[in-house]
């Protein structure tokens, strides 16, 4: 089927900034995330380990069910993830 008007050439960096617009209309530049200000660095720690433990096995799941080149970058997180992990587990 011929179309009346041809479909207008692409343009990614319009398509970016439309996505930025609406990121920024619709998420809060404040994050998501607070800590409380009365924690802890001992208590920050173990949180933060605690989150390492889940991120790295999370990361693996992923990069399993991908092919490359995806695979490959979800890998190197879990790698630096595993990397982080140890090191924190280290310091307590």
């Amino acid at each position: 089927m011929n179309k009346v008007l041809p479909n207008p050439p692409l343009d990614p960096a319009n398509d970016r900034a439309a996505f930025n617009r609406g990121i920024d209309h619709y998420l809060s530049s404040q994050g998501f995330h607070n800590v409380n200000d009365d924690l802890s660095f001992e208590d920050a720690l173990l949180y933060t380990a605690s989150l390492l433990d889940s991120a790295p096995a999370t990361a693996l799941d992923c990069g399993e069910l991908l092919d490359n080149p995806g695979r490959a970058k979800i890998l190197a997180v879990w790698h630096l993830l595993e990397i982080a992990k140890t090191t924190v587990d280290r310091s307590l």
